[in-house]
């Protein structure tokens, strides 16, 4: 016979099982609800894109390299934003606007609650104090961007007023990053401005932080979780260097990187049959280019780059077409006026086209001719032009392609072989793109001194506004960027004319003229418009987007950088993972109710005993 001792001995330890199953039950299903399913690891999940070049400054006024106005872009914000599709104006720090009748005056509804990475506020002032500092101080980099405005004031701190000195047409669309008041106020000249480093952590307020910078190696980015565009899908963006441009595509296949921008032509097609890899030929906004030494002033070239007759004559001793199939293996477009083909809108397309009786084609004939024509000819019987204004001298030119470019080095020699068959001699060298900086802003105390005649180089405008790439080449931009120091009254007159003109056809109509005259003239020569060939991992991230779009690329855009925060983890790993997790709580749960009814018939059959 069992006592009640008994039973009440024998119920205790099945009591505790019993708590201990449900327990078991609600505790394991709402650690794997709460747990992160598509990173379970502690680890921060790290985007990892590989590049080149490396960034030459951290500081906006400073650098010039594509790399660098990425990262800016990255840590600051702008007024207004690009769009996927064509580049197009979107909100960003302002939210909305209006304009005056006369197109006078605008006011921008500044977004409220956005702060800056050390935790200071973000307000309407900051952005009245960066386009007045940069005005008062002159400063180059972003100057063209803010011609025409006369003040910047902030009533509050959600109200921007701009107030311009003539209409702007490029208002909406100014590459202009926002700057924190109350780190650069401290800068009251251009000198001090420019000597600031600008090292990490940067103080910004966009996507990411660039919180460290290994010259030659790396840069790391840190996710601004309270980015009002959206709290980036990775924790991390790392941009690691690569110089090698084979080794590049060889980590996208093991996985090292997820991103990799500017692969070698050879790899796009095998890349792109790679389970889990994307890879194009991307339009984007680039071209290679001759740069000739146009200075008038006080320089270090040779003189006879001067004559626009010169230049027009050696654009007929290059051979496009070959040069893209041989550098490019056809992944580019010949090259012609300063806008790509391909790649705006159609309704609104920037690029002209040279009509066919101003195109300049392959003909050394031609070239020769009008060489001739302009008064170059071999008069001493060396097989060396000479120029009749530099004393009779032979024709000498330096030519330098880049170290960081291979593809400018087929272009190179290319070029070499085919001038020299016309009658001059070429110095060609291949050097690195410090040797090409130099060269083109080079002074001789406090005297401006160009030293070079032409270099190659591959230019990748910033802003989809077409009066920032024309205002390039204004006679006020020598020395900054005006790299082949070319005037031009006409010119600048109608850059001048387009910036005032708020109808965009009246606009683009403009534009075609400026184009014409830079093309005719030739203080470049445009090579090609290459293709950035791109590849990205699609089996462990999700977002991709190619801006513009449908044949746009997925970063180095300048002017859009929301794939960097868009981007995420691929979701399959998460149903995985959360089928797995359904079927271990269903399991334990069964489990449970199996013991459960081994309690209560435990129970019942003590209780009859007792009974009995």
């Amino acid at each position: 016979m069992l006592t009640r001792t008994h039973v009440r001995r024998r119920l205790v330890p099945l009591a505790v099982l019993l708590v201990l199953c449900i327990g078991l039950v609600w505790g394991v299903a709402s650690a794997l609800a709460s747990s992160p399913s598509a990173s379970p690891s502690a680890s921060p999940l790290i985007l990892k894109v590989g590049w080149s070049p490396d960034p030459d400054s951290l500081n906006p006024f400073v650098g010039v390299q594509q790399s660098s106005y990425e990262l800016w872009h990255i840590s600051y914000d702008f007024l207004t934003n690009y769009g996927d599709k064509y580049l197009e104006t979107r909100p960003g720090l302002a939210e909305s606007w209006t304009k005056s009748a006369d197109g006078l005056t605008w006011t921008f509804k500044i977004r409220s609650g956005v702060k800056w990475s050390d935790g200071q506020p973000l307000t309407a002032r900051d952005i009245a104090f960066t386009y007045t500092w940069e005005n008062k101080l002159q400063l180059q980099a972003f100057l063209s961007a803010l011609d025409g405005i006369k003040s910047a004031t902030a009533p509050d701190d959600t109200t921007l007023v701009v107030t311009c000195s003539r209409p702007k047409a490029d208002m909406l669309s100014m590459w202009c990053p926002i700057l924190p008041e109350h780190i650069w106020s401290k800068f009251k000249t251009a000198d001090t401005a420019k000597a600031y480093l600008n090292a990490p952590p940067i103080v910004g307020s966009g996507p990411f932080q660039v919180t460290e910078w290994q010259k030659g190696k790396f840069v790391r980015c840190v996710a601004n979780k309270q980015y009002w565009g959206g709290t980036p899908k990775a924790d991390e963006v790392v941009f690691q260097l690569y110089t090698n441009q084979d080794t590049l595509a060889q980590d996208l296949k093991l996985g090292t990187i997820d991103l990799a921008i500017s692969l070698p032509p050879a790899q796009i097609k095998p890349l792109s049959t790679t389970p889990g890899i994307a890879a194009y030929a991307c339009s984007q906004k680039a071209f290679d280019y001759l740069s000739f030494n146009c200075y008038k002033g006080p320089s270090l070239g040779n003189p006879v780059l001067r004559d626009p007759a010169f230049r027009q004559a050696l654009n007929w001793g290059i051979d496009k077409t070959k040069m893209t199939e041989l550098a490019y293996q056809g992944y580019a477009d010949p090259g012609t006026s300063l806008f790509e083909v391909n790649f705006y809108d159609p309704n609104l397309d920037w690029h002209w086209q040279p009509p066919a009786d101003m195109l300049y084609q392959f003909d050394p004939a031609k070239a020769k001719q009008l060489l001739a024509a302009a008064g170059y000819k071999d008069t001493d019987g060396n097989g060396i032009l000479n120029d009749p204004r530099n004393g009779g001298k032979d024709i000498t030119l330096r030519l330098w392609s880049r170290v960081q470019s291979p593809q400018s080095q087929v272009m190179g020699k290319l070029i070499t072989s085919w001038w020299r068959a016309l009658g001059l001699n070429i110095k060609y060298s291949v050097e690195d793109e410090s040797v090409l900086l130099d060269g083109g802003y080079n002074y001789v105390g406090n005297t401006y001194k160009p030293d070079y005649d032409i270099y190659i180089w591959q230019w990748q405008p910033s802003g989809s506004d077409p009066g920032r790439r024309l205002g390039y080449f204004r006679t006020a931009q020598i020395q900054n960027s005006n790299d082949c120091c070319w005037s031009d009254p006409t010119y600048d007159k109608l850059w001048t004319q387009q910036s005032q003109e708020l109808d965009p056809q009246k606009r683009k109509a403009i534009a075609y003229q400026m184009q014409q005259i830079f093309y005719q003239a030739s203080p470049y020569i445009v090579l090609d418009y290459p293709k950035l060939l791109e590849a990205w991992n699609t089996s462990r991230w999700q977002g991709w987007t190619r801006i513009p779009q449908p044949n746009g690329a997925v970063a180095f855009i300048t002017d859009n950088v929301s794939n960097y925060y868009k981007v995420g983890p691929k979701t399959v790993a998460t149903t995985t993972t959360s089928s797995s997790n359904t079927a271990l709580i269903v399991g334990i749960v069964v489990g449970a109710v199996i013991v459960i009814g081994v309690v209560v018939l435990l129970l019942r059959r003590g209780r009859k005993a007792e009974e009995a």
